[in-house]
Protein backbone atom coordinates (compact mmCIF):
# COMPACT_ATOMS: atom_id res chain seq x y z
CA UNK A 1 0.00 0.00 0.00
CA UNK A 2 1.33 3.57 -0.99
CA UNK A 3 2.23 5.78 1.85
CA UNK A 4 -0.72 8.15 0.61
CA UNK A 5 -3.27 5.32 1.00
CA UNK A 6 -2.00 4.44 3.95
CA UNK A 7 -1.85 7.85 5.18
CA UNK A 8 -5.51 7.83 4.86
CA UNK A 9 -6.76 4.77 6.15
CA UNK A 10 -4.28 5.69 9.79
CA UNK A 11 -6.18 8.88 9.57
CA UNK A 12 -9.51 7.56 9.28
CA UNK A 13 -9.23 4.79 11.59
CA UNK A 14 -7.83 6.90 14.56
CA UNK A 15 -10.98 9.36 13.60
CA UNK A 16 -13.77 6.68 14.07
CA UNK A 17 -11.59 5.29 16.82
CA UNK A 18 -11.84 8.51 18.63
CA UNK A 19 -15.35 8.94 17.94
CA UNK A 20 -15.96 5.99 19.28
CA UNK A 21 -14.12 6.46 22.68
CA UNK A 22 -15.99 9.87 23.00
CA UNK A 23 -19.56 8.21 21.84
CA UNK A 24 -18.60 4.82 24.39
CA UNK A 25 -17.36 7.43 27.48
CA UNK A 26 -19.32 10.67 27.16
CA UNK A 27 -19.34 11.41 31.14
CA UNK A 28 -15.86 11.26 31.12
CA UNK A 29 -14.76 12.97 27.99
CA UNK A 30 -17.33 15.87 28.65
CA UNK A 31 -15.30 16.32 32.16
CA UNK A 32 -11.76 15.78 30.41
CA UNK A 33 -12.67 18.70 28.06
CA UNK A 34 -14.99 21.41 30.54
CA UNK A 35 -11.69 20.44 32.98
CA UNK A 36 -9.17 21.38 30.21
CA UNK A 37 -10.85 24.70 29.71
CA UNK A 38 -11.12 25.71 33.40
CA UNK A 39 -7.49 24.65 33.45
CA UNK A 40 -6.29 27.28 30.37
CA UNK A 41 -8.03 30.26 31.75
CA UNK A 42 -4.60 31.52 33.16
CA UNK A 43 -2.94 30.44 29.58
CA UNK A 44 0.24 30.43 31.21
CA UNK A 45 -1.19 26.66 32.52
CA UNK A 46 -2.22 25.88 28.69
CA UNK A 47 0.50 23.49 28.73
CA UNK A 48 0.34 21.26 31.43
CA UNK A 49 -3.25 21.43 31.18
CA UNK A 50 -3.28 20.18 27.70
CA UNK A 51 -0.77 17.42 29.14
CA UNK A 52 -3.22 16.84 31.36
CA UNK A 53 -5.95 16.26 28.80
CA UNK A 54 -3.71 13.32 26.59
CA UNK A 55 -3.12 11.52 29.72
CA UNK A 56 -6.58 11.43 30.98
CA UNK A 57 -7.25 10.72 27.66
CA UNK A 58 -5.09 7.59 27.75
CA UNK A 59 -6.66 6.07 31.12
CA UNK A 60 -10.08 6.20 29.68
CA UNK A 61 -9.18 4.58 26.47
CA UNK A 62 -6.92 1.70 28.43
CA UNK A 63 -9.45 1.92 31.38
CA UNK A 64 -12.41 2.81 30.73
CA UNK A 65 -12.22 5.52 33.18
CA UNK A 66 -10.16 8.61 34.40
CA UNK A 67 -7.26 7.55 36.07
CA UNK A 68 -6.60 10.31 38.56
CA UNK A 69 -3.49 9.33 40.03
CA UNK A 70 -1.94 8.85 36.66
CA UNK A 71 -2.95 12.32 36.24
CA UNK A 72 -1.03 13.33 38.55
CA UNK A 73 1.88 11.52 38.29
CA UNK A 74 2.16 12.61 34.82
CA UNK A 75 1.55 16.42 35.22
CA UNK A 76 3.92 16.25 38.37
CA UNK A 77 7.19 14.78 35.92
CA UNK A 78 6.04 16.50 32.88
CA UNK A 79 4.67 20.08 33.55
CA UNK A 80 7.85 21.95 32.90
CA UNK A 81 8.04 20.33 29.38
CA UNK A 82 4.64 21.09 28.48
CA UNK A 83 5.16 24.62 29.73
CA UNK A 84 7.60 24.35 27.14
CA UNK A 85 5.74 22.94 24.43
CA UNK A 86 3.34 25.00 24.49
CA UNK A 87 5.22 28.19 23.98
CA UNK A 88 6.83 26.87 21.03
CA UNK A 89 3.64 26.33 19.50
CA UNK A 90 2.57 29.77 20.06
CA UNK A 91 5.66 30.91 19.19
CA UNK A 92 6.03 29.86 15.61
CA UNK A 93 2.48 30.84 14.97
CA UNK A 94 3.38 34.36 16.56
CA UNK A 95 6.25 34.82 13.75
CA UNK A 96 3.90 33.85 10.90
CA UNK A 97 1.74 36.20 12.19
CA UNK A 98 4.40 38.95 11.99
CA UNK A 99 5.83 38.68 8.85
CA UNK A 100 2.30 38.33 7.10
CA UNK A 101 1.20 41.62 8.83
CA UNK A 102 4.39 42.90 7.71
CA UNK A 103 4.08 41.94 4.35
CA UNK A 104 0.27 42.78 3.71
CA UNK A 105 1.44 46.58 5.17
CA UNK A 106 4.64 47.18 3.29
CA UNK A 107 4.73 44.92 0.57
CA UNK A 108 8.00 43.18 1.12
CA UNK A 109 8.87 40.21 -0.78
CA UNK A 110 10.76 38.91 2.25
CA UNK A 111 8.30 39.24 4.66
CA UNK A 112 5.86 36.78 2.63
CA UNK A 113 8.71 34.38 2.06
CA UNK A 114 9.48 34.58 6.24
CA UNK A 115 5.69 34.37 6.89
CA UNK A 116 4.99 32.07 4.87
CA UNK A 117 7.88 30.00 6.31
CA UNK A 118 6.90 30.52 9.74
CA UNK A 119 3.42 29.34 8.49
CA UNK A 120 5.17 25.89 7.45
CA UNK A 121 6.82 25.86 10.59
CA UNK A 122 3.91 26.36 12.66
CA UNK A 123 1.52 23.50 11.00
CA UNK A 124 4.19 20.97 11.30
CA UNK A 125 5.34 22.31 14.75
CA UNK A 126 1.40 21.87 15.99
CA UNK A 127 1.36 18.12 14.34
CA UNK A 128 4.64 17.38 15.66
CA UNK A 129 4.27 18.96 19.58
CA UNK A 130 0.92 17.04 19.57
CA UNK A 131 2.29 13.90 18.96
CA UNK A 132 5.03 14.71 21.31
CA UNK A 133 1.84 15.32 24.33
CA UNK A 134 0.71 11.97 23.60
CA UNK A 135 4.29 10.47 24.02
CA UNK A 136 4.95 12.87 27.44
CA UNK A 137 1.00 10.76 28.67
CA UNK A 138 2.06 7.49 27.44
CA UNK A 139 5.61 8.26 29.87
CA UNK A 140 8.26 8.90 27.48
CA UNK A 141 10.95 11.85 27.80
CA UNK A 142 10.73 14.81 26.37
CA UNK A 143 13.44 14.83 23.85
CA UNK A 144 12.16 11.55 22.72
CA UNK A 145 8.25 12.81 22.38
CA UNK A 146 9.50 15.03 20.19
CA UNK A 147 11.90 13.82 17.58
CA UNK A 148 9.59 10.36 17.57
CA UNK A 149 6.95 13.06 16.79
CA UNK A 150 9.07 14.50 14.00
CA UNK A 151 10.27 11.08 12.57
CA UNK A 152 6.26 10.30 12.82
CA UNK A 153 5.46 13.71 10.56
CA UNK A 154 8.45 13.51 7.81
CA UNK A 155 7.95 9.85 7.29
CA UNK A 156 4.02 10.37 6.48
CA UNK A 157 3.87 13.74 4.64
CA UNK A 158 0.46 12.70 3.67
CA UNK A 159 -0.93 11.78 6.95
CA UNK A 160 0.48 14.79 8.81
CA UNK A 161 -1.42 17.15 6.24
CA UNK A 162 -4.47 14.90 7.00
CA UNK A 163 -3.98 15.41 10.47
CA UNK A 164 -3.54 18.94 10.84
CA UNK A 165 -6.51 19.33 7.97
CA UNK A 166 -9.04 16.74 10.21
CA UNK A 167 -7.96 18.91 13.65
CA UNK A 168 -9.09 22.07 12.24
CA UNK A 169 -12.46 20.08 10.21
CA UNK A 170 -13.18 19.40 13.63
CA UNK A 171 -12.59 22.60 15.20
CA UNK A 172 -14.64 23.96 12.60
CA UNK A 173 -17.72 21.69 13.48
CA UNK A 174 -17.66 21.71 16.89
CA UNK A 175 -17.64 25.65 16.28
CA UNK A 176 -20.40 25.60 14.61
CA UNK A 177 -22.47 23.49 17.43
CA UNK A 178 -21.11 25.97 19.77
CA UNK A 179 -21.94 23.66 22.87
CA UNK A 180 -20.22 20.93 21.42
CA UNK A 181 -16.46 23.31 21.39
CA UNK A 182 -16.20 23.74 25.26
CA UNK A 183 -17.75 19.96 25.84
CA UNK A 184 -16.04 17.77 23.30
CA UNK A 185 -13.57 18.86 21.11
CA UNK A 186 -10.62 19.27 23.77
CA UNK A 187 -11.01 15.50 24.24
CA UNK A 188 -12.04 14.57 21.14
CA UNK A 189 -9.16 15.86 19.45
CA UNK A 190 -6.63 14.37 22.01
CA UNK A 191 -8.36 11.44 21.69
CA UNK A 192 -7.81 11.64 17.44
CA UNK A 193 -3.87 12.19 18.65
CA UNK A 194 -3.85 9.52 20.62
CA UNK A 195 -5.24 6.86 18.51
CA UNK A 196 -2.35 7.98 16.30
CA UNK A 197 0.01 7.33 18.04
CA UNK A 198 -1.13 4.00 19.09
CA UNK A 199 -1.52 2.74 15.08
CA UNK A 200 2.27 3.91 15.47
CA UNK A 201 3.02 1.77 18.55
CA UNK A 202 1.01 -1.33 17.06
CA UNK A 203 2.19 -1.13 13.79
CA UNK A 204 6.41 -1.12 14.96
CA UNK A 205 5.62 -4.21 17.35
CA UNK A 206 4.21 -6.07 14.90
CA UNK A 207 7.54 -4.94 12.34
CA UNK A 208 9.68 -6.31 15.42
CA UNK A 209 7.27 -9.67 15.88
CA UNK A 210 7.89 -10.15 12.43
CA UNK A 211 11.38 -9.74 12.24
CA UNK A 212 11.47 -12.11 15.29
CA UNK A 213 10.16 -14.61 13.69
CA UNK A 214 11.62 -14.83 10.53
CA UNK A 215 14.59 -14.36 11.90
CA UNK A 216 17.21 -17.50 11.88
CA UNK A 217 18.26 -19.34 14.75
CA UNK A 218 21.48 -20.52 15.79
CA UNK A 219 22.77 -23.61 14.43
CA UNK A 220 26.37 -24.93 15.02
CA UNK A 221 28.10 -25.16 12.19
CA UNK A 222 28.81 -28.93 11.19
CA UNK A 223 32.43 -29.42 11.85
CA UNK A 224 31.69 -27.71 15.96
CA UNK A 225 28.66 -30.12 15.93
CA UNK A 226 31.04 -33.02 14.95
CA UNK A 227 33.50 -32.10 17.50
CA UNK A 228 31.08 -32.03 20.26
CA UNK A 229 29.93 -35.46 19.48
CA UNK A 230 33.34 -36.84 19.25
CA UNK A 231 34.28 -35.12 22.63
CA UNK A 232 31.30 -36.76 24.48
CA UNK A 233 32.03 -40.18 22.66
CA UNK A 234 36.16 -39.58 24.29
CA UNK A 235 34.45 -39.00 28.07
CA UNK A 236 32.63 -41.76 27.94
Amino acid sequence: MSESADGTVGVHRALVAAVRTVFHHPVQMVAISVGWVLASIPLVTLGPATLGVYSAVASVREQGHIDRDAVRATLSNYWLDALLFSGLMVAFPALAVFYLGRFAASGSALAGVLGMVGFYLAYHAWVVFALAFVALAQGDDAFDAVTDGYRWSVERPVATVLVGVVTATLLVVCSVLTVALPLVFPALVAAFHTELAAQTRDQKEDAADAADSTAPTDRPVSGESLRNDFSATFRR
